[in-house]
């Protein structure tokens, strides 16, 4: 089966098709969501709060998110594979981050490094440069943070021409595609009108090219959804239950030779 590229990902968007990415961080996660049809798998450094604990996304590291980005490209078996580069490469300057975006190439395998300049493209647009110098496909995010002081969706005329000119520098650099935040629905639609590369974000509406899902959000599956009951999907609920099952059956001497 023949690996999405970055090139296919621009022909979907020419057909009008929309473009399915998953957050994922591991082999298993990984295996599940290509069998149901994804087309971009997405190893974001939000694995520092949900798999290793961190209580901030800036603690992520590139020796962190190593080991979860080749497990991503293992398990893959069609979709294109990206990889968020922390924030702390980003405070070393471009050579650190061109020295980061080479260890994901070299030893995880990855298609694709995502670069979050959003707020700060002037100061750190360069790193979209860096990451292409060391041959990997780059995916540039823009628009405004959900957390921090400037948070939430931002709108008005300033805001539209400050996305419009920052997404067309990173199309005319050679970016493969961007991640879009906290914009409203009119401003994405006609950024999307205005690229030939797709533009796709996990707050993305549905005039964008594609949304972005995380996994573990998506299914439910962090430990603190264990008591939500407003009907969405609760994968943690079940693991749970399931669990609490066979530990009370061991703690009482009863368990089955299958378990």
């Amino acid at each position: 089966m023949a690996v999405i590229t970055a090139k296919d990902l621009q022909q979907m968007k020419r057909d009008g098709k929309k473009i399915a990415a998953a957050v994922v961080y591991d082999f298993q996660m990984t295996k599940i969501v290509e069998r149901a049809g994804v087309d971009l798998l997405s190893v974001g450094d939000s694995l520092g709060r949900n798999v290793l604990g961190h209580d901030n996304v800036d603690e992520c590291t590139v020796d962190d998110m190593i080991p979860f980005a080749r497990a991503v490209v293992r398990g893959r078996e069609r979709a294109i594979v990206s990889v968020d580069m922390p924030t702390t490469p980003s405070r070393g300057g471009v050579k650190t981050v061109a020295a980061a975006a080479k260890r994901f190439k070299e030893e995880a395998g990855v298609d694709m490094v995502k670069v979050d300049i959003r707020a700060h493209e002037e100061e750190l647009f360069d790193e979209v440069a860096a990451v292409m110098e060391v041959g990997l496909e780059v995916y540039p995010q823009i628009g405004f943070p959900t957390q921090g002081a400037t948070t939430g969706i931002q709108s008005g005329p300033e805001v539209e021409a400050h996305v419009m000119k920052w997404a067309h520098a990173i199309q005319d650099a050679g970016a493969a595609l961007i991640d879009l935040t906290n914009v409203p629905p009119d401003v994405y639609e006609r950024v999307c009108k205005s690229l030939t590369i797709p533009v796709i974000g996990g707050q993305a509406p549905q005039q964008a090219d594609g949304k972005i899902q995380v996994m573990y959000s998506g299914i439910g599956g962090a430990a603190a959804t264990i008591d939500r009951d407003d009907g969405r999907p609760n994968a943690s609920k079940f693991a749970y239950d399931v669990m609490k099952g066979i530990i009370d059956g061991i703690h009482a001497g009863k368990w089955g030779t299958g378990q």
